[in-house]
């Protein structure tokens, strides 16, 4: 089964993009991977766990912070309710002051997702655009145009959600078929 990685906002749910994408996800079977977070990881989280009859599962990444007892934590808010599957680990958030190379959730993100769907978000989605294009991830960008200010040269940005669906079916072996 196909994991989809949804990147994009913490804050914005981009609901005109987030929910139909959940839904789509959840109806061909893939598995969803998002940050576990809220914004449009909520969003499309909400929209896929409600979908009747679906098989894949939800799966979170959440960032951590060190614990004395425990090790490691979530972040307070992580997992959101519709997290199937949390993943804790000992990776933080992206810090805006952090080098490029720095070491943190948004690499779980992205190469555990077999395609990359990022809607638009702030610098975090940022760097996991980057680092699908590092990694060469299949990845596609859906959203105004503006909103994807400074990503890599050839970044596929579209405005409809059925050049996802297209993109994603292209690139993945299974589906509801």
């Amino acid at each position: 089964m196909a994991i989809v990685g949804v990147m994009g906002s913490g804050k914005t749910e981009w609901l005109e993009l987030s929910v139909p994408l959940g839904h789509w996800i959840a109806g061909q079977g893939f598995d969803l991977l998002t940050g576990a977070g809220l914004g449009v990881m909520l969003s499309t989280a909400r929209a896929f766990a409600t979908t009747p009859g679906r098989k894949g599962r939800s799966i979170g990444i959440m960032p951590s912070e060190a614990h004395p007892e425990h090790g490691f934590v979530p972040l307070a808010g992580y997992p959101n309710p519709y997290i199937d599957l949390p993943v804790l680990t000992p990776l933080p958030r992206k810090q805006p002051d952090a080098p490029a190379d720095a070491l943190n959730r948004n690499y779980v993100n992205v190469l555990t997702s077999d395609v990359v769907v990022a809607l638009p978000g702030g610098p975090g989605t940022l760097d996991e655009i980057r680092l699908a294009t590092r990694f060469g991830k299949p990845l596609i960008c859906v959203g105004p145009e503006p909103a994807f200010e400074g990503v890599p040269p050839g970044t596929r940005i579209v405005g409809e959600l059925e050049n996802v669906f297209a993109f994603v079916l292209a690139r993945t072996s299974t589906g509801a078929g």
